[in-house]
C-alpha cells in the first residue's frame, strides 16, 4: 500500500492544547502543549496519538539582499486524529506564535 500526503498549509479554526495545570492533561497525549483536538473546515478532530513532534527554534536568516529577517519559535506535531467516522487520519499540525495551521494529511 502507497501512502499519499497533501499539503494544505491551511489555518485551523481552533486548536485545544494540554497544560500543566491539569486542564486537559489527562487527554494530553506528550504533556504540556501537545494538541489534544482541533477544527479545521468546521469539523472537530481528537487527537488519538502523537506519532511526532520536533520544534524549529527562533533565529536569523537573511534575505538575498542580506538584510536579516527573524524568524518565530515553530513546533510541528505529527498526529494520529479522528473526527468521528471509523477511519483516522495523520495530520501534521504547525504552530508559529500563537497560530496554528494544518499542514499536511496521510492518506
Amino acid at each position: 500500500m502507497r501512502e499519499v500526503t497533501k499539503r494544505y498549509r491551511e489555518d485551523l479554526d481552533e486548536v485545544v492544547v494540554g497544560t500543566a495545570d491539569g486542564d486537559e492533561v489527562d487527554a494530553d497525549p506528550r504533556g504540556a502543549g501537545a494538541p489534544t483536538s482541533f477544527r479545521w473546515r468546521g469539523r472537530s478532530y481528537v487527537v488519538l496519538q502523537v506519532l511526532g513532534h520536533w520544534r524549529e527554534d527562533e533565529g536569523w536568516w537573511r534575505r538575498p539582499d542580506g538584510a536579516p529577517v527573524q524568524i518565530e519559535r515553530t513546533d510541528l506535531w505529527r498526529v494520529e486524529a479522528q473526527n468521528g467516522r471509523p477511519t483516522r487520519g495523520v495530520y501534521e499540525l504547525v504552530r508559529r506564535g500563537e497560530r496554528w495551521r494544518l499542514d499536511r494529511v496521510w492518506d
